[in-house]
């Protein structure tokens, strides 16, 4: 597990109760676009309502429960489906979009099977050849979007998006365990970025990470025995 935070461990009531915790599964890299983004036509932004977004890339961590082999197989995501609600103006320069539906998908695709083709984000998206090297592969997992927001600044070329998740299928489904399976428990949160090392036609590009919100039981203790863990 990359990172783990907890809170509320230190409860000065020392009453039984709960410690929140926050937890990575995955780590995500790669780019986003808006329709229409072909040569020549107006794209990102502005985000108009019934303009779809979607995106293609790398996962380049992934945390237990989930198992994984960077030696035998790359893996990728695809998001499709975002459907925009158009650009709510913030102020000083930001928006704020609403996604409704939407999926993502994670892949594995074993080095040595019959047919691995290198991953290739090609021009122009939704581009036939990167859409079909980034899905070549085993369904490692199928998730829906529960909501999804991005918030960007197209002056800086600044932004971040957050949406919670259920995956409901796929190749590694059953490690996620019952916690991990709640519907309400997954959430996709991330930056992007416009600037000049994007491939022709996307708009922008994201670093995220998938986690996980839940809690961890805690003992009855009394103060005495708080501090004596730190002694």
């Amino acid at each position: 597990m990359k990172k783990l935070w907890v809170t509320g461990v230190l409860v000065l009531a020392c009453v039984a109760g709960s410690a929140w915790a926050q937890s990575d599964v995955m780590d995500t890299i790669g780019y986003l676009f808006e329709s229409d983004n072909d040569p020549g036509a107006v794209g990102f932004p502005p985000s108009v309502a019934g303009d779809v977004l979607a995106g293609v890339g790398f996962v380049d961590n992934i945390s237990a429960p989930l198992t994984w082999s960077t030696a035998d197989y790359e893996y990728t995501w695809v998001i499709g489906g975002l459907v925009s609600g158009g650009a709510a103006d913030l102020g000083n320069g930001s928006f704020r979009i609403y996604y409704t539906g939407g999926v993502i998908d994670i892949y594995a695709q074993a080095y040595l099977a019959g047919g691995y083709t290198m991953p290739d984000y090609g021009v122009a998206p939704p581009d036939p050849l990167a859409m079909a090297t980034f899905s070549d592969g085993d369904v490692y997992l199928h998730g829906v979007f529960n909501n999804f927001a991005l918030t960007y600044n197209p002056t800086t070329g600044v932004g971040s998006y957050v949406g919670t998740l259920t995956f409901e299928l796929g190749t590694h489904f059953t490690e996620l365990g019952q916690e991990l399976q709640n519907p309400n428990g997954l959430t996709l949160a991330g930056t992007v970025l416009n600037d000049a090392t994007i491939p022709d036609g996307y708009d922008m590009e994201t670093d995220g990470h998938i986690y996980y919100d839940g809690t961890i039981p805690t003992q009855d203790m009394s103060w005495g025995g708080v501090k004596n863990l730190y002694r």
